[in-house]
């Protein structure tokens, strides 16, 4: 880890995991309890085993979210990747220069507070001219819908329209019916694209939940 000042004098804890992905850890400005997420305790090995031992922690914890996950994406795609969540998820989207001039891609998730304008969460896609290693097979699970499903179902027929439904190849259990989206509270896809020309414009994997 490191310990780096950010671009408003904050302090933040950068952290790389063995993967390589890169954890901003900042102080929140309010200690947001609805999303206080329970985590596993050494008291619960009749439940996880030896996980629990290994991992557990020893009394309650201030388990955080993640206010959001960035990705780099090729150049000129922001747009696209914004018009392509826009269309398949009906999520609120729009497209930024940064302080750098580099081309952001904000995809806004949860509530967004009517007086900042500032959503939950984000899925951020940040343009660069570097070269994008290859897709690895990571994966993000995201919520859709709230009170019923109706929301779920519309995006699962139009990821189906556009032929995007893919097999899940960790546990087995493939969707690539609504019934069955119904019944596993899921659906798979793997691919963003150019909803103008059918192309696919960046790789990763989408755990759509109900």
């Amino acid at each position: 880890y490191e310990i780096v000042v950010g671009p408003a004098g904050e302090t933040i804890v950068q952290i790389q995991d063995r993967y390589g992905n890169i954890f901003h850890c900042r102080e929140g400005p309010e200690k947001l309890t609805q999303y206080r997420q329970p985590v596993v305790k050494i008291s619960d090995q009749d439940k996880f085993g030896d996980v629990a031992l290994r991992y557990g922690v020893a009394e309650e914890s201030d388990c955080r979210g993640i206010d959001y996950v960035e990705f780099d994406c090729g150049m000129e795609t922001a747009e696209k990747i914004a018009l392509f969540y826009e269309s398949v998820f009906d999520a609120t989207a729009v497209v930024r220069k940064n302080k750098n001039g580099q081309t952001v891609a904000c995809i806004a998730f949860g509530d967004i507070d009517a007086t900042t304008g500032r959503a939950s969460q984000y899925l951020l896609f940040r343009e660069t001219p570097s070269e994008l290693p290859a897709y690895d097979g990571h994966h993000i699970a995201i919520y859709v819908g709230t009170r019923d499903t109706e929301d779920f179902e519309r995006a699962f027929q139009k990821a189906q329209g556009a032929g995007l439904l893919s097999t899940n190849w960790r546990d087995k259990v493939d969707v690539l019916t609504l019934d069955a989206a119904r019944s596993q509270n899921q659906f798979r896809i793997r691919t963003v694209l150019d909803v103008d020309t059918g192309l696919p414009i960046f790789q990763l994997e989408h755990e759509v939940r109900s």
